[in-house]
């Protein structure tokens, strides 16, 4: 009997979203894979060594390719569909904003706790200007509002 595992890292193996596994016995370029499968993008499986999962087994993540990338042997990718790789990214995104929200809504919040307490703001489309006819009295900042008596 031979050695399965010795065929298995003499070869690039790409896993299909149905299951399917493909095993190529030579280097390969993504973009040849992204031709035969339309609508599917290549990733690499990585296993993280700094995230965890509930267990404590290491988490396995997906790195996607660029379509010039070269899949090596003893490595395992896997075909991803284009939606799939919508929802990731749409997903890292509304986590990203989630927590731009929370850091800044929450400086937000107290700077306008402050303008309440404190003096009135002036809103930014209003401007003191320095008008020698009327005395120093302001005017508004935007052109399109005229003065009534000019």
């Amino acid at each position: 009997m031979g050695n399965c595992q010795a065929s298995d890292a003499a070869t690039v193996v790409i896993v299909h979203p149905g299951k399917k596994v493909e095993r190529m016995f030579r280097s390969v370029i993504a973009r040849e894979i992204m031709d035969s499968n339309p609508s599917h993008y290549v990733a690499l499986v990585v296993t993280s060594a700094v995230v965890k999962s509930v267990n404590g087994s290491p988490v396995k993540q997906l790195k996607l390719l660029r379509p010039d990338d070269t899949l090596l042997i003893g490595q395992v990718y896997r075909l991803i569909s284009f939606e799939d790789v919508l929802k990731e990214f749409a997903a890292k995104k509304c986590l990203k904003l989630g927590k731009l929200i929370n850091e800044r809504g929450l400086l937000r919040l107290e700077k306008k706790k402050k303008d309440v307490a404190g003096a009135p703001s002036v809103p930014p489309s209003v401007k003191r200007v320095h008008n020698s006819r009327t005395g120093g009295g302001w005017k508004p900042g935007l052109k399109t509002i005229s003065e009534m008596g000019n």
